[in-house]
């Protein structure tokens, strides 16, 4: 008779509950892989049973539940699971949940910010020039600031803000103030002296200005105009309507920013500027024999 027949034979109470496990489990003829696998349970856990070992076992709660299956298997007592494990210690505490601190990310707080300060400079340096170019008030006609010349100038009238229209003319006769001026525009009209009886002749066209650079405008364009020299005879947005002369030997490079509305004469003939264009942008020179070339040949 081995040593483990001796020891069932023992009485209970002479047996620690681990042993009376084990010699449950040798009188059924199982070993400790054949209860794993009824009980479903790692090999290890049997035999930490065995041993008393509840360390090995985890928290008292899942102790308990291991023993008091491996007992119902065997057919023991539940007290024998009492003895290891109480019923007072196996209470299962749910463990708390950390709490997640999180620490101060500048770095990610600085980049959202630096995102977002990006965005607001951009859409305003795209809606505020939209905005203004958009209310604007436009520019009164210089003709309506001209008086010509053949005009009679009333030394006593006010003249109206709008143009050359004289209104409330009050006698003055200390005549008008020194520092009141006048804008006066040449005109074609012959003058033949004082007598209201002079001659009219018919009007007749004037000659076509030769050796110069003529910019016609059907609408708004930006000009720049380049001298030979290197200096700017012309940098700005001309309206509708407007026409500019440059003489053009002293021309050099022109920059046509909405093409399509810019007729370009030189030397009363029209150009074709259209090789010179791209996406609307004209960019073209006046060579020294007077034709027009693309910038930079």
């Amino acid at each position: 008779m081995n040593h483990d027949s001796t020891e069932l034979n023992k009485s209970d109470t002479q047996t620690t509950p681990g042993l009376r496990l084990r010699y449950a489990r040798v009188a059924q003829g199982w070993s400790c892989a054949d209860v794993a696998g009824r009980l479903r349970l790692r090999t290890p856990l049997i035999e930490a049973m065995e041993r008393e070992d509840l360390e090995a076992l985890g928290a008292p709660v899942f102790a308990r539940g291991y023993l008091d299956s491996y007992a119902r298997l065997l057919a023991l007592p539940a007290t024998l699971v009492d003895e290891l494990v109480p019923a007072e210690r196996a209470v299962y505490v749910a463990p708390q949940a950390p709490v997640a601190v999180r620490p101060m990310r500048n770095k990610q707080w600085f980049d959202q910010f630096a995102r977002r300060f990006v965005y607001v400079a951009l859409t305003a340096s795209i809606v505020i020039p939209v905005v203004l170019l958009a209310t604007r008030e436009p520019l009164p006609d210089p003709a309506s600031l001209l008086t010509p010349l053949d005009m009679p100038v009333n030394s006593n009238a006010q003249t109206d803000a709008t143009g050359p229209n004289v209104v409330d003319a009050v006698p003055d006769p200390v005549g008008p103030p020194a520092s009141v001026e006048q804008a006066v525009m040449a005109s074609f009209t012959p003058f033949y002296g004082s007598s209201p009886t002079a001659p009219v002749v018919a009007s007749q066209e004037a000659p076509v200005q030769t050796g110069n650079l003529v910019l016609r405008l059907r609408g708004e364009s930006w000009v720049e105009v380049t001298g030979a020299d290197g200096t700017r005879l012309a940098h700005e947005l001309m309206r509708a309507g407007s026409e500019h002369r440059f003489e053009a030997s002293q021309v050099a490079h022109v920059l046509l920013g909405n093409a399509s509305v810019v007729q370009v004469s030189l030397d009363g003939q029209e150009m074709n500027i259209e090789p010179f264009q791209r996406a609307n942008v004209a960019r073209f020179a006046v060579s020294s024999d007077g034709l027009v070339v693309p910038a930079g040949g």
